[in-house]
């Protein structure tokens, strides 16, 4: 079991750890509702450290990722990033992934820890000779992210170069307070709906950094999240979690991920989505309410007038909104808002309701 540059600060804080993709990682330190709770209203740090990273870099390296993802990436400028996927042939999404775009020639790229081995093989198998290397770069480094509406409160009082807030899907390469002479890499991206900026930093300073972001922001409710919270906060958001929305038998299109996708541009796997696109497919991923007590779990099989239509991909308690709440896939016919569905919860019928994603909008 493999364990991130900031195992023993989980261990001090009494975190409960469970394997995870290989990893040792926190479920939780106070309890999934306090910690959801942090997020939503203050703040939360989170170890994101077993996700993999990668960089790309010579020359070349914008045209090869061009062709190896569906995003627009040549619209992306100098110091963005862009939320994408790696496609099979057959459009099906063998993980999806964050890239920052340093230049043309340099990028660094953040998958799932599950598919890291995997992803590494598929991009390497396609690179052209003499052409962009790339380099796994998990095991030197350590990711965090810092999430919530006070992040950047927090945040600022490491940064002590930061005259301006970084924009929505853009980074810098900036020293922190405890890093001082060399640089990190800050984006403004995150997995939970909130504000929020997710760090990558050299393994070495790892705890440095994580100790100044918690004593930075005690005085403003900071807690340290483990990956329970994750879980609810994303799925109170509807983003896909893979291998439960998304696999290799899955498209962008089945997967309600075409806004990411761009279909004047060539890539690995586009015939599929087109030819979806136009005549049409037979599943769609779903989100719905129960109307009633529960709790959805992936697997669990969904019913309308006795037949089965779908399966839970994701579900779970909502503490935002105080109810089950869960995403699936279901026949096209049974796939619009308002529909009424049965979720078979432990041999129980639950009543549940198709509606928009997200499920959880901040008040204004």
């Amino acid at each position: 079991m493999k364990r991130t540059p900031l195992f023993e600060i989980h261990q001090k804080n009494g975190a409960k750890l469970v394997p995870f993709a290989g990893w040792e990682m926190p479920l939780s330190y106070s309890g999934v509702t306090g910690e959801h709770s942090a997020v939503r209203h203050d703040a939360g740090l989170f170890d994101v450290s077993h996700m993999g990273r990668f960089v790309l870099s010579g020359q070349g390296a914008e045209a090869f990722l061009d062709e190896m993802i569906p995003g627009p990436l040549l619209k992306v400028p100098r110091g963005g990033a862009l939320y994408s996927m790696l496609l099979n042939e057959t459009g099906g999404i063998i993980d999806d992934v964050y890239l920052y775009k340093k230049g043309a020639d340099h990028f660094m790229i953040i998958v799932n820890a599950s598919n890291r081995q995997k992803d590494f093989k598929w991009l390497t198998q396609h690179l052209p000779k003499n052409g962009p290397k790339l380099e796994d770069v998990t095991e030197e480094t350590a990711l965090i992210a810092l999430q919530g509406p006070r992040s950047w409160e927090i945040l600022q009082q490491i940064m002590p170069f930061a005259k301006t807030e970084i924009g929505l899907r853009k980074f810098v390469e900036v020293e922190l307070v405890p890093t001082r002479g060399v640089t990190v890499l800050v984006a403004r991206t995150g997995y939970t709906g909130e504000k929020g900026y997710e760090i990558v930093i050299p393994a070495e300073h790892a705890e440095a950094v994580w100790n100044a972001i918690m004593h930075a922001g005690a005085p403003l409710g900071i807690k340290p999240i483990g990956l329970g919270a994750r879980d609810t906060l994303r799925l109170e958001m509807g983003y896909p979690l893979y291998g439960h929305e998304m696999d290799e038998k899955t498209t962008p299109v089945e997967a309600s991920l075409s806004q990411f996708v761009d279909f004047e541009k060539s890539f690995i796997g586009k015939a599929r989505l087109m030819a979806q696109k136009e005549q049409g497919f037979a599943r769609k991923l779903i989100g719905f309410e129960l109307l009633g007590r529960g709790i959805p779990r992936d697997g669990q099989q969904l019913y309308s007038d006795q037949k089965e239509v779908g399966k839970v991909a994701s579900g779970n308690y909502s503490p935002s909104l105080k109810k089950g709440i869960g995403m699936g896939y279901v026949d096209l016919a049974f796939s619009e808002i308002g529909s009424e569905l049965l979720v078979d919860i432990r041999g129980k019928s639950a009543p549940a309701i198709v509606v928009s994603l997200p499920f959880y909008r901040k008040k204004k």
